[in-house]
């Protein structure tokens, strides 16, 4: 049976508002069930949380057989860690209410109407809360620095061209100053005679030596003392020296592959259809992938951070760029008042590229240095080839510079 009174509905009603009273408007408590008690906490009508956090990834280099990222000794050990990443988390929040539990300390949170800047994944362990967010890296997919970033290390790659005598010392040449400067000596087990030279992205002279033949050494540029063994097999395909350079994969792919030209090593340099090879080594497993042939029985070569190649040899001798696919000739540029010599090398840095063959007085001791000014700096709509620096303090048969030196005009 169901009886409608107004009377005693009204007093039910007046009952029942004195036993609620008035909160002034605070927020409904939170309460813990293991103690039974309600704690009200109240909060400005606008709260900003500010979320610190940070992340580290450690990522373990291959050994070996490898021209990447390998024997980064410059560094850190071949540890990459991920810069710390401070994240602010600005909450726009009506109210907050924070209940603790008195026994255990537990504290549990609740935010209402939160807009986040970033998104963030909360991981919940034991009687802990934590936000992580992910850490802002030039690679966004993997979380780790970008793919052959150039290190930041003690010998800077950046500001000249590394040069090799043919007695095993390495040099550095500043065309900015028309200087040079010695790095070191080194004394591979034995191996000395100096053949070729390219230098890696990541501090690595890898140095090709005339016995045993097509023999190569990694030379750390910060300590030329240090000698790392690459696992580079010679004489792949029948092909014994080769001129080379490091070169990127691309302007916007800035991991770089080693390029080279063969030399039979039989008698001097010359130029003949079909007289070598344009070649790439593998950067994995260092095995020679034969491009195209090429008239050069010799030629050195000269990479850029951009993805050029590009060839010094011939009689007369000329500058020649390649496609890097096919080994086609994109340009031709003569150089006929700069022969070969016994022992030369060139590099690309800054827009310009700078010859190192024999000098005139001292052939045997002391090369030359010849600057072609291919990006015409100057404005005067030629491309002069002037000899800059008439007597080096060595005979320079290698030069290499990082695909992270720049190569737009300074």
């Amino acid at each position: 049976m169901k009886e409608h009174s107004l009377n005693h509905s009204a007093w039910i009603l007046a009952v029942m508002l004195a036993a609620c009273g008035d909160n002034d408007g605070a927020t409904g408590a939170v309460t813990d069930s293991a103690t039974g008690s309600d704690t009200n906490v109240a909060t400005d009508t606008t709260t900003s949380t500010n979320s610190n956090v940070s992340m580290s990834a450690t990522e373990e280099p291959t050994q070996g057989g490898t021209m990447g990222q390998t024997d980064s000794q410059a560094t850190t050990d071949g540890t990459a860690t991920t810069p710390t990443t401070s994240t602010t988390t600005e909450s726009a929040t009506d109210t907050t209410t924070m209940g603790v539990d008195t026994t255990t300390g537990d504290t549990t949170t609740t935010t209402n109407d939160t807009n986040t800047t970033n998104d963030t994944t909360t991981t919940t362990t034991g009687d802990t809360t934590t936000n992580d967010t992910s850490s802002t890296t030039d690679d966004t997919t993997t979380g780790q620095p970008a793919a052959c970033e150039c290190p930041d290390i003690e010998v800077p790659l950046d500001d000249g061209i590394f040069v090799l005598s043919d007695d095993a010392e390495l040099w550095k040449y500043y065309p900015e100053t028309n200087t040079f400067a010695m790095l070191g000596a080194f004394n591979c087990n034995g191996l000395t005679d100096t053949f070729s030279m390219a230098v890696d992205r990541l501090g690595f002279a890898w140095v090709m030596f005339n016995s045993p033949q097509g023999e190569i050494m990694k030379i750390d540029v910060t300590d030329p003392t240090n000698c790392i063994d690459p696992g580079y097999n010679p004489n792949q395909q029948g092909i014994g020296f080769f001129g080379m350079a490091f070169v990127s994969n691309s302007a916007s792919d800035q991991c770089d592959r080693l390029y080279g030209n063969s030399y039979d090593g039989i008698g001097g340099f010359s130029e003949g259809p079909n007289a070598g090879d344009f070649l790439s080594v593998d950067p994995d497993t260092l095995l020679i992938d034969i491009i195209s042939p090429t008239n050069f029985n010799g030629a050195e070569m000269t990479g850029t951070g951009d993805g050029r190649v590009f060839s010094f040899g011939g009689v007369p001798s000329k500058l020649v760029e390649r496609d890097k696919v096919s080994g086609a000739q994109i340009s031709s540029f003569p150089l006929q008042n700069l022969p070969l010599t016994n022992g030369f090398a060139f590099a690309f840095f800054a827009g310009d590229f700078y010859f190192f063959t024999e000098s005139d007085n001292n052939p045997l001791f002391s090369s030359k240095v010849t600057h072609l000014d291919y990006d015409d700096s100057d404005g005067d709509g030629q491309q002069q080839l002037t000899t800059i620096n008439p007597s080096a303090p060595i005979r320079i048969v290698g030069a290499g510079v990082s695909t992270c030196a720049p190569f737009q005009p300074m």
